[in-house]
Order: structure tokens, then sequence, then C-alpha cells
């Protein structure tokens, strides 16, 4: 019996250590990824509204791939291909971008401006610029997950 309870505390330990273990390397892979998509350098002019970051797990699901990071801003300024180019370079990316980031005149509602994308180490960057009105006002959305 007392084998028995000693190979039982064996399992107990050994688990709870392998716990740790792929936790931390999960934590150590998702700061880095934090890291790299934080080099990003957005305007002093966007707001930040959401940061959502799913961490790295031992089990991801290609519906809600991860670790992945999805941020959204509003921006009091308008936008250029440029600025997408800018906001890239100090992470390393070069923006592929689609749209010339101007409203068009006879645009209804919430339109999309311009997008950016970019493959940097197996994750997929996407910035999107959205029109929300005729007055200007600008959101902009960022997702990256792996490719």
């Amino acid at each position: 019996m007392k084998i028995l309870g000693a190979i039982l505390v064996g399992v107990i330990v050994l688990a709870v250590t392998a716990i740790f273990i792929v936790r931390t390397l999960e934590d150590r892979a998702t700061d880095e990824f934090v890291s790299q998509v934080s080099r990003l350098d957005t305007p002093p002019g966007w707001t930040l509204l959401d940061d959502i970051v799913r961490r790295e797990q031992f089990l991801c699901v290609s519906t809600n791939p991860c670790p992945s990071i999805a941020r959204r801003w509003e921006a009091d300024m308008a936008v250029t291909v440029q600025d997408l180019e800018q906001i890239a370079a100090p992470a390393g990316l070069v923006f592929f971008v689609e749209g010339t980031c101007q409203r068009p005149v006879d645009a209804t509602g919430e339109t999309t401006v311009c997008t950016g994308r970019a493959v940097k180490h197996r994750y997929k960057y996407q910035l999107t610029v959205i029109s929300v009105d005729a007055q200007g006002n600008l959101r902009a959305a960022l997702d990256v997950r792996p490719s």
C-alpha cells in the first residue's frame, strides 16, 4: 500500500511539474510575440480602444488560433499609405498596402479605405483603416495570428 501511495505522489508531482514547465514556455512565447507586435509604431493621435491577446496554449484550434492579437484604435487624423509603412517599419515589417487610404466621395457608412498586410516569423499581420463617416473619423484594426 505504501508503494502505491508513493507512486501516486510521484505521478502527481510529475504532472504538476510538467504543467508548470509547459505554462512557463507558453508565457515566454506569448511575451515574445506581444513584444514583437508592440514594436509597431502607431501615431500619437491614435487612441487604443481594445487590446485582446490570446496567449500561447498547449492546444489551439484553427478557428481561434494562438497566440493572436487584436487591437483597435480611434484615429483623429488622416492616414496615408506612407503612414502605414512607417507604422510597420520599427517592427521590421513591410506592409503590402491595398487601397489609397482615402474615403471615396460616394461612400456611405463605414468604409475600409486601406489595408496593410505582412508576414513575419510565421505570423500574418493585417492593419485595416476604416473611415467611419464623411467627417474624417477613422478607426484602425490590427489582427496578428499564425500564418
